[in-house]
């Protein structure tokens, strides 16, 4: 079936009916590879309409272009079989005597077509006419006198588009002297939904123009991609457009390399070197890739346009047309193509990721200085955020045969530099590999220090153990050796963050945070990274308090530049201390300015630890809905698994916990294995399961978990209630139990713990347990003061469940438990606590209704009020009480509700007075 070749038909058709009346032609039917030439011609005796007509017919081939006569022969066989059934036997004498006489006295073709027997027109028909032999050439120029007579004969021969005739040859005489020419092109849209609907049953708009993109409305692409489809067994639906865009054709490339043979050398190495280097190529390099100079090339890729190949990606001529192409290119002869291609573009001064992508797809590295070409790229790929393409190149680079030694500890360094970003494990075994290939101490030290401490569990090959060795050993160097001296605190900073669960390391950590003194230097990096390892174990251990912390840390967050790899060194640990002493407001910024430039970088790790610092600085001012969306983003448990690492599924159990979704908590915490060797991992797991018990009324069960989780924590020596409040959760447990003195016991224990630390937020959260299980007066007076404990701290969400405690007490007046519950609430919208919001509105519908009464100011309201009065803005009276200004907007806003008043205008001059 011939579609959208109605014009060229008629054409034809019209040099038929001339013929029948003695007018004969020469049509020449031209077009680009592919086009249908020889289908052209099959379909040209049906033309005829009703006219009787004579079909000869030869094929040329380029195995017999040296054939003599070769296919003037095909067309006397041809007008033989013609005479054998029309019984002439004069004729098949003719024919006979044609083939079998010696060259010099062969009968002339033109004799021959005047003894075919009939009398209506004669149609010779010569498919491929490029590799006709020069005999027949002659013949057929020679029978052309004859075509006008009493039987009209019309040459019909097919030539590709790409065939230029060489200036006075017997091809270049018989093109010239066509009388008519048809140029065959690609299908249009229609013809190809027409040709799909054929083929597969149906003609989904969507898998159409995929199909049209695909083969380019190339009749022989069209073909072989309907045909692929077919036996694939795709439908012509709009699902399966994707999946043709990719089919290849395995019949297509043979016929495509077949056809490459068969063109002369410099056509065919311009090919392979355009798919070795794409349709973007730079022509200078595609002509040294194909041995060609400036010329040669040009009369190249000329040869391939008149062919109608184009260049590869170009939809005009069909993606399918260049992929089969470059599927055909001999394995071995691509394979040095491309070590040659990396080698040129690199020299030329191309894009050195450009040069390496050509070293990632051979199985054999020969291009000279190939590791050098594919380090460097990995280099550029970091610097733009891509460590998944610096580790691809970077692997490749470890095929080279002569990457051993030195160069191949470099080379594992780098590997694992990028794939600390998204593959940890990977990471740490090629350190580990790398480490004994440095010929000096330093450097492996400085291969050592590239391991990101939060990334790793410190059991993982002996990591912890190797640093502290490395840091040793480095030390003992002695003399002025500053690199040797950095390197020596950077490990020294790696392994007592990697040791703060070891209580063998802690002493030594306390003791070298005293040696520091008071102002630790904080001036290198790897002063920096020692203190905040040192925070971080003064932190967990409680030995050093919220204001002390806070001092110690304001330096980092001052020196450190804000850079997102900071991921791979201790610093957020010291950002984690800094969150539970409340003292974020340097931090925040620090954050901010990372953040701005990690941007869309391809960074997994540090993005995730960077999430994870912004959810605890969040938790640290009550923000439980900002924190939950910074570190499980999607909701579901599965989805955030996906994307937590081993430091995030931590923060993202306690981010869940505080937004009192312990179920979330514990399918986080299993879904990574670091609770069978991380203590404070496995600590948050009794934790979440003590939760889900308590939940459930279980209370044996969850005060066992509950005093687990804190024997776990015991273990190893940490002891600050703000890393993990277990002991007022046993305190509540032993209180539903009846076991009074117990409760009391524990939940006194954490008061204690909570005031050498300092925080507000942790003191006040103990003095809320230990009033919920204190009975009587005494209970109440200890929820008030956990209430103006809180009002000191920046977290508004320990602040909410203060109040609603003391606003649920029993006992409590009317109108303050009212007031109290009123403002639990508030806070508890503000957090994002949807949890306890809904039950602060139960406790509010239960209670009965009081009468409205004027309100009093807390001390804390009447002194801040009373300076507002005065005049002074809210930035002066925080540095004057010594607090934050966002504590000072709460006191506010509280005297403004309780006063009944719109703003600061409206404070009496004399509020606060004694």
């Amino acid at each position: 079936m011939l579609l959208e070749r109605e014009t060229e038909l008629a054409l034809a058709a019209a040099c038929l009916r001339r013929a029948a009346a003695g007018h004969g032609s020469l049509l020449l039917v031209e077009g680009p590879l592919g086009a249908g030439r020889s289908s052209f011609l099959e379909a040209l005796p049906q033309q005829a309409s009703g006219e009787r007509i004579t079909v000869l017919r030869a094929q040329a081939s380029r195995s017999e272009r040296w054939l003599a006569f070769g296919v003037v022969d095909q067309l006397l066989e041809s007008a033989a079989c013609v005479a054998a059934t029309a019984g002439s036997g004069k004729a098949r004498r003719a024919c006979d005597d044609a083939h079998r006489g010696p060259v010099g006295d062969r009968v002339p073709l033109s004799a021959v077509l005047d003894g075919v027997p009939g009398d209506g027109a004669v149609l010779v028909l010569v498919d491929d006419l490029q590799w006709c032999d020069t005999e027949s050439l002659a013949e057929l120029s020679k029978g052309l006198a004859g075509r006008h007579g009493r039987r009209g004969v019309v040459f019909a021969l097919s030539l590709p588009s790409g065939v230029v005739p060489v200036a006075g040859s017997a091809l270049g005489a018989l093109v010239g002297a066509a009388d008519r020419r048809i140029r065959l092109g690609a299908l249009g849209p229609e013809g190809v939904r027409r040709s799909v609907e054929a083929a597969l049953g149906g003609a989904e708009a969507e898998f159409v123009a995929a199909v049209r993109t695909r083969s380019a409305g190339n009749p022989l692409l069209l073909r072989s991609l309907l045909d692929e489809a077919y036996s694939r067994g795709l439908r012509p639906r709009a699902q399966d457009a994707e999946v043709v865009r990719t089919l290849r054709s395995e019949i297509l490339c043979q016929y495509l390399s077949a056809f490459l043979r068969s063109q002369p050398g410099p056509v065919r190495r311009t090919v392979h070197a355009l798919c070795v280097l794409g349709g973007d190529a730079d022509q200078r390099v595609a002509a040294l890739l194909a041995d060609l100079d400036a010329a040669g090339y040009a009369e190249a890729v000329g040869t391939l346009h008149r062919w109608g190949l184009g260049r590869p990606g170009d939809e005009e001529h069909g993606t399918l047309l260049w992929d089969a192409l470059a599927d055909g290119v001999p394995a071995d002869e691509l394979t040095v193509m491309r070590n040659r291609a990396a080698v040129l573009l690199h020299r030329t001064g191309h894009s050195v990721e450009a040069a390496a992508g050509q070293l990632l797809s051979v199985h054999t590295l020969r291009a000279p200085g190939a590791v050098r070409i594919l380090r460097a790229a990995a280099d550029r790929a970091l610097a733009r955020g891509a460590p998944r393409d610096a580790a691809r190149y970077l692997r490749q680079a470890l095929l080279d045969g002569s990457c051993t030694g030195l160069l191949r500890a470099r080379v594992l360094t780098d590997l694992a530099v990028a794939e600390r970003q998204f593959a940890t494990v990977a990471a740490l075994r090629h350190v580990v590999e790398a480490l004994p290939l440095f010929d000096s101490a330093l450097d492996r030290a400085a291969a050592a220090v590239q391991l990101g401490p939060l990334l790793y569990q410190p059991s993982e090959s002996g990591i912890a153990a190797l640093t502290g060795d490395l840091a040793a050993q480095l030390r003992t160097r002695g003399g002025d050796d500053a690199a040797a001296a950095e390197l020596a605190l950077r490990l020294e900073a790696r392994h007592y963050a990697l040791g703060a669960q070891d209580p063998a390391v802690l002493p030594a950590a306390l003791r070298r945070l005293d040696e520091l003194g008071p102002r630790p230097p904080a001036g290198t990096v790897g002063e920096r990274e020692l203190l905040a390892a040192l925070i971080h174990v003064a932190f967990v251990t409680n030995n050093a308090s919220a204001e002390r912390v806070a001092d110690l840390g304001a330096p980092l967050m001052a020196l450190e530049p804000p850079d997102p790899r900071h991921a791979h060194t201790p610093l957020p640990l010291a950002v984690n201390a800094l969150a539970a002493a409340e003292h974020t407001a340097e931090t925040v910024r620090w954050l901010d300015a990372v953040g701005r430039r990690v941007g869309h970088r391809d960074t997994d790790a540090e993005t995730a630890v960077l999430r994870a610092e912004r959810a605890m600085v969040a938790l640290s001012h009550g923000r439980i809905a900002e924190a939950r969306r910074a570190v499980v983003p999607t909701g579901t448990a599965e989805e955030a698994q996906a994307r937590a690492s081993a430091l995030c599924t931590a923060v993202q159990a306690i981010v869940t916990l505080h937004s009192d979704e312990p179920e979330l908590a514990e399918r986080l915490l299993t879904g990574n294995l670091s609770h069978h060797q991380d203590q404070y991992h496995a600590a948050l797991l009794h934790m979440t399961r003590g939760l889900l018990a308590a939940r459930r009324r279980h209370d044996l069960i969850a005060l066992h978990h509950f005093r687990t989780a804190g024997e776990r924590l015991e273990r190893v020596g940490w002891s600050n209630p703000a890393v993990l409040p277990w002991s007022s959760r046993a305190a509540l447990m032993h209180h539903r139990l009846g076991e009074q003195d117990r409760a009391l016991a524990a939940a006194r224990l954490e008061v204690e713990q909570a005031r050498k630390w300092g925080a507000p937020s942790v003191e006040g959260r103990a003095l809320v347990a230990l009033g919920r299980v204190t009975p009587g007066r005494r209970g109440t007076e200890l929820l008030a003061e956990a209430v103006s404990v809180l009002e000191r701290s920046t977290n508004a969400h320990e602040l909410c469940r203060a109040l609603y405690a003391y606003g649920s007490r029993e006992g409590v007046d009317g109108r303050r438990a009212a007031d109290a519950l009123e403002r639990a609430r508030e806070l508890s919208v503000v957090s994002g606590a949807d949890r306890v919001t809904r039950q602060i509105r139960e406790q509010i519908g239960r209670r009965p209704a009081v009468p409205e009464q004027r309100l009093e100011l807390t001390p804390s309201e009447a002194r801040v009020a009373r300076l507002a009065a005065a005049g002074l803005h809210n930035a002066d009276i925080a540095r004057e009480l010594h607090v934050s200004r966002r504590m000072i907007e709460r006191y506010l806003t509280n005297a403004y509700r309780k006063l009944d008043i719109s703003g600061r205008h409206a404070l009496p001059p004399d509020i606060g007075a004694e």
